[in-house]
Order: structure tokens, then C-alpha cells, then sequence
């Protein structure tokens, strides 16, 4: 599974939550960091390999060549940044044109796709209606969740979802 989206959007923060159940305000730019782990869903064990990716422009050269051979997207967004949502669109561009090389290789079918507006906890700074993100997934095929790493909210929900897809 790897995790796209643009920087500052809280990717490492759904990541870190999940995988040690902590959550840090400071804000640190990710280059790249892997993380394995186990979970149970809907009583089967799942050993999942996460990749939290950069979100800064001048590292999405190097996101491209490594991580669109992925099973799974989490496609992040901040809910109090309407910009951050148009940079998916970028995201999902070079995950469409990795799905079309493997169909044309005989390959895997499409990745599953899965955007999350992060910060739901932030409701009066929102700039982004849970609706309008909704719309923007469901016209690119891609589930939706919001989510809040400060507060846990759904974010086993948001991997059970990509599991349960993959």
C-alpha cells in the first residue's frame, strides 16, 4: 500500500498512527519510510508492507519510479486545504498510467484506489465538504473516508477498506 498526497497533508500521521498508535503535531517532511505490519480483518490475518511516500514536489520524480507497482493507493488530503486535494489529481494521473502499462503487460489488475480527506477533526478551518471529496473519488473510481490521525477516527477502517478491495 502506498500512501501519496501532497506535503503536509498527514500522510506520516494516518501512517504512524496505524502502525505504533501515535500521533505528533510537529511536522517533519517525509522522504520515504517503510513500515510492515500485521493485522487481523474480519478474522483473517493480513501482513501489510505501507510506504509513506514524499508529498513535496521535488521528491515525486523519485515516487513515481518506486512505488506504482503497489497493490493499493491511499490517496491523502487535508479537509482545511482545498489545494491539497487538487494535487491527487496529479497522483492519480501516474497511477492511471501504471494500471494501463500492466493491462497492456498481461499484468495484475488496476490497483484499488483509496482517498482519505485527513484533519476531519478541524471542522472549522474545513475548506473541502466531505461531499466534494466523495464526488472527486467516485468520478476516478476510488473509495472515500475521512479521517483524523489526531483522533483516531477511521483509520483501521480506511486499511480494512483497502484490504477488504485488494
Amino acid at each position: 500500500i502506498t500512501i501519496c498526497g501532497d506535503g503536509g497533508c498527514g500522510k506520516s500521521s494516518i501512517t504512524l498512527r496505524l502502525v505504533r498508535s501515535q500521533w505528533t503535531h510537529e511536522y517533519d517532511p517525509t522522504i520515504e519510510d517503510s513500515y510492515s505490519l500485521t493485522r487481523r480483518i474480519d478474522g483473517q490475518t493480513y501482513h501489510l508492507s505501507l510506504t509513506d511516500t514524499a508529498g513535496q514536489e521535488e521528491y515525486r520524480g523519485m515516487w513515481a519510479s518506486s512505488n506504482l507497482r503497489s497493490d493499493a493507493f491511499l490517496l491523502v488530503y487535508d479537509i482545511t486545504n482545498a489545494a491539497s486535494l487538487e494535487v491527487l489529481q496529479e497522483f492519480n494521473d501516474l497511477i492511471e498510467i501504471e494500471a494501463e502499462t500492466r493491462g497492456d503487460a498481461g499484468g495484475p489488475v488496476k490497483p484499488i484506489k483509496i482517498v482519505a480527506g485527513n484533519k476531519c477533526d478541524l471542522q472549522e478551518s474545513r475548506q473541502v465538504p466531505a461531499q466534494v471529496g466523495l464526488e472527486w473519488a467516485r468520478k476516478r473510481g476510488c473509495g472515500f473516508m475521512e479521517t483524523s490521525a489526531r483522533n483516531t477516527v477511521n483509520i483501521e477502517e480506511t486499511f480494512a477498506l483497502i484490504v477488504r478491495r485488494v
